[in-house]
C-alpha cells in the first residue's frame, strides 16, 4: 500500500514538473514575440 502511495505522489510530481515547464516555455515564446515587435516598432 506504501509502495502505491509513494508511486501515485512520483507520477503527480512528474505531471506538476512537466506542465511548469510547458508554461514557463510558453511564457518565454510568447515574451520573444514580444521583444521582436518592440524592436521592429523601434526601427521604423
Amino acid at each position: 500500500m506504501l509502495e502505491l502511495i509513494k508511486d501515485l505522489l512520483l507520477v503527480s510530481l512528474g505531471m506538476g514538473m512537466g506542465v511548469v515547464l510547458m508554461c514557463m516555455m510558453s511564457v518565454g515564446k510568447e515574451a520573444d514575440r514580444h521583444m521582436t515587435e518592440f524592436r521592429e516598432r523601434e526601427e521604423k
